[in-house]
């Protein structure tokens, strides 16, 4: 629940929702987002057959499709950020690579994933102390998180 909000309105949007729906009707335009949402997530389930076989160069556009859509959900949207980084950092840009992870580091669920990919980059940089130290954060979180490699 958004910051803020109380439980009692909740069900007031609810029968807003549904008084707007029975006056507008259903319209194509819900149909297009959905068909947009499953889009989304068809490309990040491509992405990673791709990334689980480090295709990082065939993952990374499909991850940037998912992540340009901005319709998927909080966790699905930071493991992906998390992966297209890697891949980013895999072809070379490290510093978009590490632009990325600072987007979704403060509050997200997966903390150790992101200290682990950017070991990752910075280790593809030649920064072996400063990798080092973030795949020891990232195991002081969770202490079986996976290293990512080529």
């Amino acid at each position: 629940m958004p910051i803020g909000w109380r439980q009692s309105t909740l069900p007031c949007l609810g029968s807003t929702w549904l008084a707007f729906s029975l006056v507008i009707g259903c319209s194509s335009a819900g149909s297009e987002h959905g068909d947009a949402r499953a889009a989304a997530y068809a490309n990040v389930n491509e992405a990673t057959v791709a990334f689980d076989a480090h295709d990082y160069a065939a993952a990374e556009p499909k991850l940037a499709s998912a992540l340009a859509s901005k319709l998927l959900n909080p966790d699905v949207f930071c493991e992906s950020t998390v992966k297209h980084a890697v891949c980013l950092s895999a072809a070379g840009k490290h510093d978009e690579a590490l632009a990325a992870l600072d987007t979704v580091g403060v509050g997200a669920s997966n903390v150790d994933q992101i200290d682990a990919a950017r070991s990752y980059i910075l280790a593809k940089q030649g920064k072996a102390a400063e990798s080092r130290a973030a795949l020891a954060k990232a195991r002081r979180l969770n202490p079986k998180v996976q290293e990512f490699k080529d």
